[in-house]
């Protein structure tokens, strides 16, 4: 069973390694932008009490998303992280009823409805503070300085961490008053937790679960949305 949770999705960031005068979220992909794949799977979802997009003040690409009760933009902060925190004390603030935050990379367009559902309910059915989607590495690893090989690492335990992320509500707001770090070091949430006693659990996310990064990974993403029949 799915309990009420609300979602953040970072969109304050301009997606510098992208090489586009418009940011990543808001390309299209078939006739929707990516962000709104990820927004209309929230927005179909009944216990996702509300959606918070944080997005940059000079932002007017967001305008164009029709609008829902759901949704919510506010202005974001100068990184990820922190456009999180502002997300958080957000729904904190306003009159919502919750037991926990989902926080999903809005450039991660291909998560499927079975997907969110199933991971949702892993973490609902738990007694887990944390939970996040990952694939585990399958590549070899290298250290590197200065463009040579210094070592491999071995991948064995070694994951690629994705989004979704689920945190209790409590939890993460517990984690963030322990945190000493400056949040823009941060790339995800559960890194918050890195030094804390309550454990992140891992569950095994699919490779379809892509982040666009660069212009190439837009045609992956076509050929995985299509092959999922949702464009």
């Amino acid at each position: 069973m799915i309990s009420p949770f609300v979602a953040i999705l970072p969109s304050a960031g301009s997606g510098s390694r992208f090489n586009s005068d418009i940011p990543k979220q808001y390309c299209s992909i078939g006739n929707k932008m990516i962000i709104e794949f990820s927004l209309d799977l929230l927005a179909n979802l009944d216990e996702c009490q509300a959606v918070c997009i944080p997005v940059s003040k000079i932002d007017l690409y967001h305008k164009q998303i029709q609008e829902h009760p759901k949704f919510h933009f506010i202005e974001g902060g100068a990184s990820r992280a922190e456009s999180v925190k502002i997300g958080v004390d957000f729904l904190d603030s306003v009159d919502f009823t919750y037991d926990n935050i989902l926080i999903h990379d809005p450039v991660r367009p291909c998560l499927t409805n079975t997907e969110l559902k199933r991971i949702l309910g892993e973490f609902c059915d738990s007694n887990l503070q944390a939970l996040i989607s990952a694939v585990p590495v399958s590549d070899t690893l290298k250290l590197s300085k200065n463009n040579f090989i210094k070592s491999t690492i071995s991948r064995e335990n070694i994951w690629r961490a994705l989004t979704p992320q689920l945190f209790t509500k409590e939890a993460l707001k517990n984690a963030y008053n322990l945190n000493s770090e400056d949040l823009s070091n941060l790339t995800d949430e559960a890194s918050l937790f890195d030094n804390l006693t309550e454990e992140v659990m891992i569950t095994q996310g699919s490779s379809e679960n892509i982040k666009i990064t660069f212009q190439e990974d837009l045609k992956l993403a076509e050929s995985i949305l299509f092959n999922q029949k949702r464009i």
